[in-house]
């Protein structure tokens, strides 16, 4: 029986073979952004990704082509200023593109997208093949300001199952919940300022011990048009919390790093 169940394993290893995961090299982008200003920012990232040559997955933090305006503001500017950069969607997804098919790599990062009147902080996957998969921020600070997403985003890369997550999604722990180790990464995109930098870092050390998964912290760095300061602390954990590599604190940085494979 012990011989007739091993030979049953050894082939269903042969016509069920698993994917293997790779070792994908990271680039984690921490900018100092120019708040506002798209044409800006673009430009700065494509110096950024010119860096990034050798990268598998390459991060952007949330809302990089403009940055998060946290100043307040009657409710006509405020949505003009998300209406200049929703315009610009198609613009933004277009370099998305280029850097992947000029890298090969995953590039991953957030911008605003607007359909039928309604706003989200849309997160997009570009592969180099010019396809793209996205993820509508679930948890959102406002809700009067975006419109939550209700879907999960889990991509493939490399053999790595990487879980998507935007910026308030970290203090909701049901949200990234690991269900059926469905994910062995998880990824999460900020403009979080350092006011509650404390907060960030005790966050995203629990995330990666109860769902035993990496995580990939991209923040901003700088000073936005609020005058609020972010620290960045961009960094790669280990499913046990601890921190295998990171950007300089309030620096404009880039972190380069091996997601291990298996």
């Amino acid at each position: 029986m012990r011989l007739l169940l091993m030979a049953i394993f050894i082939l269903s290893a042969f016509l069920y073979p698993t994917k293997a995961q790779e070792p994908c090299h990271l680039a984690l982008i921490q900018p100092t952004l120019v708040w506002g200003d798209v044409r800006a920012n673009l430009t700065a990232f494509d110096e950024r990704i010119q860096r990034c040559e050798d990268s598998d997955l390459i991060i952007l933090p949330e809302l990089f082509a403009s940055g998060c305006d946290m100043r307040k503001k009657a409710p006509g500017l405020s949505l003009k200023a998300k209406d200049e950069v929703a315009s610009r969607f198609t613009e933004i997804l277009g370099k998305m593109k280029s850097w992947s098919a000029r890298t090969q790599a995953l590039v991953v990062g957030s911008t605003i997208y607007k359909e039928e009147g309604k706003y989200y902080n849309r997160l997009l996957a570009v592969f180099p093949d010019g396809s793209y998969q996205y993820y509508d921020k679930h948890n959102c600070f406002k809700k009067e300001v975006y419109t939550p997403g209700d879907k999960q985003l889990i991509l493939s890369w490399k053999g790595h199952r990487i879980a998507t997550y935007i910026c308030y999604d970290l203090r909701f722990p049901e949200w990234s919940r690991n269900q059926d180790r469905s994910y062995d990464t998880a990824l999460y995109i900020a403009n979080w300022p350092d006011s509650r930098r404390d907060d960030w870092n005790k966050l995203l050390r629990e995330r990666a011990i109860e769902n035993q998964a990496y995580i990939i912290a991209v923040n901003c760095a700088g000073t936005d048009l609020a005058g609020l300061s972010y620290a960045g602390d961009s960094y790669l954990l280990s499913p046990q919390g601890n921190i295998l590599g990171r950007c300089e604190p309030y620096k404009d940085d880039i972190l380069f790093i091996e997601l291990p494979g298996l």
